[in-house]
């Protein structure tokens, strides 16, 4: 057998085989691959998720994962993500607040010449 993937290869391995992209071991398969993906991460159930899904009913899909990202192992799946759009954010309000102080009047040659 392979060496144990990490969570975040398990997962990258599963979502391969799972959209019949060809996977990078030739042996694996769907079971194999979820399988792997319940030992990398046992709290994550995504089945039920992916039964509302396909019925097209969006919100009991994701209300369905709720519980899995509010434990331990989902907030540190979801930390990277939240921690980059964090950053976004203060970057972005970085930009509009050097804007605003650029077109100031106070910086601004229109507003001090004197008429």
């Amino acid at each position: 057998m392979a060496d144990p993937l990490n969570p975040d290869g398990a997962r990258r391995r599963f979502l391969a085989v799972s959209q019949g992209r060809r996977a990078a071991d030739p042996a694996l398969d769907i079971a194999t691959a979820k399988a792997r993906l319940r030992q990398a991460d046992p709290g994550l159930d995504i089945a039920p998720a992916l039964r509302l899904l396909g019925e097209g009913r969006w919100q009991p899909a994701l209300l369905s994962v709720v519980p899995w990202l509010l434990s331990e192992t989902g907030r540190a799946w979801l930390a990277p993500a939240l921690l980059r759009a964090m950053q976004l954010a203060i970057d972005g309000l970085a930009r509009l607040r050097s804007r605003r102080t650029d077109e100031s009047p106070e910086t601004s040659s229109v507003g001090t010449q004197a008429g």
